[in-house]
């Protein structure tokens, strides 16, 4: 059962109804996640400006949402896995390829590399690093930008566990087999 309650929406004011009014025109919806969020406006201001400023990077956004689904796997995560599933489905990736990028696997080398740099900056494996991202082709604009998805995912993952987020996404599992 969800920890914290997500705010009611009739009940907003302020700061948090002009933060969850700009989420709803940009996606139509607001998630459980974003509602629960809002009980600090300005933790989730901090957090829709993150995800503004990386939908910027020259990391593409299927590599971003493998990288969050690789944290997502990583974390046991079941809100951020539906909820990332659903969007790089959204975003044309199969489920196969889905499924390969929650455990870190992709069949292009680059996209491969960034997710196994990404899976080791959060167990702290130490198995892949900057100068494996660089030898594949990442400019290290790119692999701070990557590193950024990773902690934005992980502070993602964070919140939904601490608060047990009720799944308004279609549910994945935890297991990536």
């Amino acid at each position: 059962m969800q920890t914290m309650q997500p705010i009611q929406l009739e009940d907003v004011t302020g700061l948090t109804r002009q933060l969850l009014d700009d989420v709803r025109d940009e996606r139509g919806d607001i998630s459980n996640m974003l509602k629960t969020m809002a009980q600090s406006p300005l933790t989730l201001a901090g957090y829709l400006q993150f995800i503004r400023a990386l939908n910027g990077s020259n990391v593409g956004p299927k590599i971003r949402e493998l990288i969050a689904l690789t944290v997502a796997q990583a974390n046991l995560s079941e809100y951020s896995l539906a909820q990332h599933a659903l969007l790089a489905f959204e975003l044309g990736l199969t489920k196969n390829e889905i499924l390969e990028g929650r455990q870190a696997r992709a069949s292009a080398v680059k996209t491969d590399t960034a997710l196994k740099f990404a899976r080791s900056l959060l167990t702290r494996a130490d198995d892949w690093s900057t100068d494996d991202l660089r030898d594949v082709g990442f400019n290290d604009a790119e692999i701070v930008e990557i590193i950024a998805q990773v902690a934005l995912s992980a502070f993602e993952n964070y919140f939904n566990l601490a608060v047990k987020t009720t799944l308004d996404f279609p549910k994945v599992g935890l297991k990536a087999a």
